[in-house]
């Protein structure tokens, strides 16, 4: 009697087995990536109606993971200078925002932060004391980096700043002359470079809107042709000034000579493939 109700027993309790709920098979798990926001140079402000950046202070970033490493290691990326882009792409959120789109100075801004979310703030590379031009190994703190106060050198250089025509304005001193300037996006810093031999004409033929009020090419060109060096260096120093950017400036201290300061941080190979 007690066999068969064991056998009862466990009958029923296979009924009830069999009678439950299979668990599901194809049930997967997401991992959530964090993000951050990254405050923009240019606060949005040069971006035109319509540009998912217009007025936006800010963007949304993804912290680096093994699918960028991926990006970074790839060979021919690497050879082609698409490697960094190509990350930044994949960690933007906001899919509408080409990279090539950018303003410099807020592509700088999200590659400082990608880097510091993705390898620490601490940045070992080696640097020339400009004291004593001894070449040591050197880390520096990325946190130190912060975005430049554009409003106020552009206001220093006695600048003007038209947020609608998304440009600005300056009055040579020495001979007077009034350009209009127009801010560069990614794309075109890029086409500058082409040609080695006329870096700097070229460079004023991208970001001259006008000269004293005209804007025909002709007359543009005329006016770099002619522009007395004295005069190209003060307008080249002031236009990185007055864009919006990041201050790439960190403390230094020299081991050899004790030389301490504030110094430009070398944008080098260990920035996004540290040893």
């Amino acid at each position: 009697m007690r066999n068969n109700q064991d056998r009862m027993l466990a009958g029923a309790a296979t009924d009830n087995l069999q009678q439950a709920d299979p668990p599901p098979q194809n049930q997967t798990l997401e991992f959530i990536v964090p993000t951050e926001l990254v405050e923009l140079p240019s606060k949005g402000l040069f971006y035109g109606e319509g540009h998912p950046l217009h007025g936006q202070d800010s963007i949304e970033i993804k912290h680096m993971t093994t699918k960028e490493e991926d990006i970074l290691t790839n060979e021919s990326y690497i050879r082609d200078g698409s490697a960094v882009d190509r990350l930044l792409k994949s960690i933007i959120v906001n899919k509408r925002i080409n990279v090539k789109d950018l303003l410099i100075g807020d592509k700088n801004a999200i590659t400082l932060a990608a880097r510091t979310y993705g390898y620490g703030a601490e940045y070992e590379t080696k640097f020339t004391c400009p004291s004593c031009g001894t070449i040591q190994q050197t880390s520096f703190d990325l946190t130190e980096i912060e975005n430049g106060a554009f409003e106020k050198e552009a206001e220093e250089f006695g600048g003007e700043i038209d947020y609608e025509a998304n440009s600005i304005s300056l009055v040579v001193p020495r001979t007077k002359t009034k350009l209009e300037f127009r801010l560069l996006n990614d794309d075109e810093q890029k086409q500058k470079k082409k040609n080695k031999n006329k870096l700097i004409s070229q460079f004023f033929s991208k970001i001259i809107k006008s000269v004293n009020g005209n804007s025909d090419q002709r007359y543009i060109k005329s006016y770099i042709d002619s522009m007395s060096a004295l005069d190209s260096r003060y307008i080249r120093a002031a236009y990185q000034k007055m864009i919006p950017n990041v201050d790439m400036g960190c403390e230094f201290e020299c081991e050899n000579c004790g030389y301490s300061g504030k110094v430009e941080v070398p944008l080098k190979a260990e920035f996004f493939w540290p040893k």
